[in-house]
């Protein structure tokens, strides 16, 4: 992983003259480069793989759509959650009205605390904008 450090720009920010760390993403790993991948490294061919992943698209958007959490093991559990504005009486209540929007929430598998996928995660390098 590679951090690169900024130092916060925008005087209405908590952050304004400070310095903080972030990420750096290079690159996107698309569906197919992932089929590839995985067909490198077991006996699947890459063709059965993208129809498999493009089946569990398919299967997650249906259960979560209906309100199940969907727990996948070595990766973690997925569901469905909304934002809404706020209202007097649950009568007030209006769909169209009041739900900001949807999103799906990844909770990353755990243990003991540690998200196993951050497993052996290690700084390379460290840019700054100085």
């Amino acid at each position: 992983m590679i951090v690169r450090i900024t130092k916060g720009a925008r005087k209405n920010i908590a952050s304004y003259g400070k310095y903080t760390a972030k990420a750096m993403h290079f690159n996107t790993v698309t569906m197919e480069d992932v089929c590839r991948e995985i067909e490198r490294n077991c006996s699947a061919k890459s063709s059965d793989v993208e129809l498999v992943l493009r089946e569990l698209v398919d299967v997650l958007k249906h259960h979560l759509q209906e309100g199940n959490r969907v727990q996948l093991p070595h990766l973690g559990t997925m569901k469905m959650d909304i934002e809404s504005k706020a209202f007097d009486t649950p009568k007030d209540f209006s769909p169209a009205e009041h739900i900001k929007r949807c999103k799906i929430s990844f909770i990353p598998k755990s243990h003991k605390g540690r998200q196993t996928l951050l497993d052996d995660i290690k700084i390379d390098k460290v840019i700054t904008d100085e």
